[in-house]
């Protein structure tokens, strides 16, 4: 153990010494060290200590002036190529010994190898390390089998031979080969691979090259400095039977110049840039994604390993999405980071459709096969216990009824707020994730069996008051009132044995107009409902309707049993 005691000079001595060794590192960056003291060898000691295994990379640590600092205390991660990596590295290179290496290239190697943090294999994904090296890039970690034998590799250029070496200011994973930093712009990349020849071409005639060109450090724009670009090669194009830039063209540019903006070729491509760093863990934390096409997304879904773009259900149909090549994807760029597809994609165009939302089927609940639409089955949730459901306080409870109960829910299941109002200790909103929906313009309509409590609350759609307030206590205004009558009056009958079922009369169940909504893009949304009043009783609600606005508003209605009657 070190001495618990340290002189004064001392002590200057050692801040001092650190603070010169991180200025030098960070080129004047501020970055902050947690330090501590340990018995254990750090870093460079213990490289010292087994000069057979790396006393060449000693060598590009004296060579980049990092000596010092990795002899400093902190928590760092470092990669370090063995000898025999060193070695691998300067052949490939053309070079004799690491005294060939100029200095700038040997701090880049010191810098894409060390990571501020401790990160041992336990916490290693199929994607991107958690935190970016010193060089300001991610390492892409990944499992591969060779004869039957699994190894790590790392940024696709190393394997690692022995891990997770503690020491005291970190961890060492030893590799069998040098990592460079990532030297090619997207463009580059893409056009560097023959097997990218037509995708290059749409690059180039779209203007795309141009803007996909520029290093992040020399990007003026701080919204694009990193992108993540989805290409796909020549064979997926080929499959889609493109065989050439030529029939590209045919195919999608549809003003004659794919420079223009409102050309569909333009966009096709445009469709394929994320304005933001994606790696594929990054993909799929997130269900839908921005293009530079203009209000336009991709959404993503994972399937066991496989992660689909696009995989869409609307209205109860799946529109099959397609496959990222995970092989090819996840390379990074000095902009950003390169994809590659299996199959060929494009916006879909799409008018604008209705989504009948019924509330109760969520994720989770759907997989509670013994309570999920089971007549006289219940069960509760907390915050916290639905993904895509969010509130402050209190449980909700999921019901199944009878199909002889008094009342006509959609699918016979409903959603129970025990309250909904402004006191404190008790929901004062619940948010919920939409289903996808299609661009455009839209009704909404809050479906509910009235109930003792929910006065005054007010519908959000992505952030968004809606201008009608919705009362839980409602009825219907009338029994009698025709159809267009009661949707005058921002009603309607939304259950189908309202209307030619065995009690017309029924005027409990309650078809509420929230208001008119834009949807700007085809994504999810959230609807909110947030509680202005401060009735007790519990809230009952069955259904969210979002109509297109030319769209009959009447019908179809909803029975009960799931069927939706014209």
């Amino acid at each position: 153990m070190m001495k618990k005691f340290i002189s004064k000079f001392c002590l200057s001595a050692i801040i001092v010494m650190a603070a010169v060794a991180v200025t030098c590192f960070y080129s004047c960056k501020r970055e902050h060290f947690v330090t501590s003291t340990t018995s254990d060898v750090n870093m460079f000691s213990y490289f010292d200590k087994y000069p057979d295994q790396f006393s060449m990379f000693q060598q590009i640590l004296d060579k980049a002036g990092y000596s010092g600092f990795l002899n400093a205390y902190g928590t760092y991660t470092c990669f370090a190529p063995t000898n025999d990596g060193v070695k691998a590295y300067l052949k490939a290179a053309g070079k004799s010994s690491v005294a060939d290496i100029d200095v700038n290239t040997a701090k880049n190697m010191v810098k894409i190898a060390l990571i501020q943090d401790t990160i041992s294999t336990q916490m290693f994904t199929d994607g991107k390390l958690r935190t970016a090296t010193m060089y300001g890039q991610y390492l892409i970690t990944g499992a591969t089998f060779v004869n039957g034998v699994a190894s790590t590799t790392v940024n696709k250029q190393a394997n690692i031979v022995q891990s997770n070496i503690r020491v005291g200011n970190g961890i060492i994973h030893a590799i069998d080969n040098v990592l460079l930093p990532a030297s090619l712009t997207l463009a580059k990349m893409v056009e560097q691979n023959p097997k990218y020849a037509i995708f290059t071409q749409a690059l180039k005639s779209t203007g795309f090259y141009d803007t996909l060109n520029v290093d992040a450090s020399a990007n003026t724009n701080i919204n694009r400095k990193y992108v993540t670009l989805i290409a796909q090669t020549d064979s997926v194009f080929n499959a889609a039977g493109i065989g050439s830039y030529n029939d590209l063209v045919k195919k999608y540019s549809t003003t004659g110049n794919p420079k223009n903006p409102s050309d569909s070729l333009y966009l096709f491509v445009a469709y394929r840039i994320l304005p933001e760093l994606n790696y594929l863990a990054d993909i799929i934390s997130a269900q839908s994604h921005i293009t530079l096409a203009p209000q336009e997304v991709i959404t993503d879904q994972l399937s066991g390993t496989t992660i689909l773009l696009n995989n869409d259900t609307f209205n109860g149909v799946l529109e099959p999405g397609v496959a990222l090549d995970r092989a090819m994807s996840d390379n990074s760029a000095t902009n950003g980071v390169l994809h590659s597809v299996k199959s060929n994609f494009r916006i879909k165009v799409r008018k604008p459709s209705p989504v009948y939302f019924d509330l109760g089927d969520q994720p989770e609940i759907r997989k509670l096969t013994s309570v999920f639409r089971k007549a006289g089955k219940s069960v509760q949730f907390t915050a916290g216990q639905l993904a895509d459901v969010t509130w402050n306080a209190d449980v909700i409870t999921y019901t199944a009824v009878a199909s002889t109960d008094a009342n006509f829910y959609y699918w016979d299941d409903l959603l129970t707020f025990n309250s909904l109002r402004t006191a404190a200790t008790t929901m004062n909103y619940i948010d919920f994730k939409t289903p996808t929906l299609i661009k455009g313009r839209y009704k909404v309509w809050v479906d509910f069996r009235s109930s003792a409590g929910g006065s005054n609350i007010q519908v959000q759609f992505d952030g968004q008051p809606l201008p009608n307030i919705v009362n839980f206590p409602d009825n219907l205004p009338s029994t009698t009132d025709s159809g267009p009558v009661l949707e005058s009056k921002g009603y309607k009958r939304y259950a189908t044995a309202q209307v030619n079922g065995t009690a017309p009369t029924n005027n409990k169940m309650v078809g509420r107009l929230a208001g008119v909504i834009d949807v700007t893009s085809t994504d999810r949304h959230h609807i909110k409902f947030v509680a202005i009043g401060n009735t007790k009783g519990a809230v009952t609600i069955d259904m969210v309707e979002f109509r297109p606005i030319d769209m009959d508003q009447e019908k179809p209605t909803f029975g009960r049993d799931g069927t939706i009657t014209p």
